[in-house]
């Protein structure tokens, strides 16, 4: 739990404005908020949260730079995906009402209700939300300064030399049935010729 604890902030003393706090996210951080890693090679990402502190309410801007050792979705090989990114958050406080957790009040999106009677605020799962939601849905290569593409060359080949032998065997099939449909036909043809 000691790790958790490097994600939270206790804002009760804090003095009204800015502070601003440094993470360093890596593999291990995956585990802390219990979210499945594998998927990354290696992680080595730094997320600088700006925490305002207000009387009724935070402001919270996230810096994430860094990269992510990802596989490609073409090809396959690991490559290092930059991350930049920015995120805003408002947390707004609210008197304790005694009701259950979905009253009127409830998070919508960039604003956060957060209980008066609350004393720190843990940081982690936003900050494992806003590290899923910097990167692309498609992890793929980057391409070179000339345009082109730096997937691996042998992997595409292979690829490509499947995805036509699997074309060629789906309209070998197609025709096969076609020729089975017409075969009952053939029948009734050298009947009448008869």
């Amino acid at each position: 739990m000691k790790y958790r604890r490097e994600f939270e902030i206790a804002y009760v003393g804090l003095k009204n404005g800015t502070h601003t706090y440094t993470y360093n996210i890596g593999k291990p951080f995956f585990d802390l908020v219990e979210a499945d890693s594998s998927e990354f090679e290696a992680v080595e990402v730094q997320v600088v949260v700006h925490f305002d502190k207000h009387p009724d309410f935070f402001e919270l801007k996230f810096e994430i730079n860094g990269a992510v050792a990802v596989p490609c979705d073409r090809c396959g090989d690991v490559f290092n995906l930059p991350l930049w990114d920015e995120f805003n958050l408002v947390i707004k406080l609210k008197e304790p009402t005694g009701e259950e957790e979905g009253d009127d009040t409830e998070d919508d999106g960039d604003i956060v209700f957060l209980s008066k009677n609350e004393t720190v605020i843990d940081l982690s799962e936003w900050i494992y939300e806003f590290l899923l939601l910097s990167m692309p849905m498609q992890k793929i290569h980057p391409v070179d300064a000339d345009g082109n593409s730096t997937c691996n060359k042998e992997n595409l080949a292979l690829l490509e030399k499947l995805t036509q032998q699997a074309l060629e065997a789906e309209e070998k099939a197609k025709e096969e049935e076609t020729k089975s449909i017409w075969k009952g036909l053939d029948a009734f043809r050298d009947k009448n010729n008869n």
